[in-house]
């Protein structure tokens, strides 16, 4: 599903970066392949550019898996229309995952 740049503090307060991969995305939440650990309850600012989304989320787990992470970030805010419209044109495209949801 694309690309999506993190932002977020460690704990001790210093700014991290990271490029991950959307591999699953609802309109309250995202699955995330990272290259770095995030812990659960850390708030993220993510940019997906390809699903037109930006905002805040909180990492909600967090599993490794061989080299990289796999996070469920909730959004903080439910993804709005253009991103809802991104999200089932890009589902169109392909077969959905099973937990892909655009449900409320």
């Amino acid at each position: 599903m694309g690309v999506v740049r993190l932002s977020w503090e460690d704990g001790r307060g210093e700014a991290r970066f990271a490029q991950a991969r959307c591999i699953d995305a609802s309109e309250g939440g995202l699955r995330i392949e990272s290259p770095a650990a995030i812990l659960p309850g850390v708030r993220i600012q993510l940019n997906a550019d390809r699903i037109k989304l930006s905002g805040t989320g909180t990492i909600k787990h967090a599993t490794r898996h061989g080299g990289k992470y796999i996070l469920g970030v909730e959004l903080t805010q439910r993804a709005g229309e253009k991103t809802t419209a991104a999200l089932r044109e890009l589902w169109a495209l392909a077969d959905p995952p099973a937990s892909f949801s655009l449900d409320k």
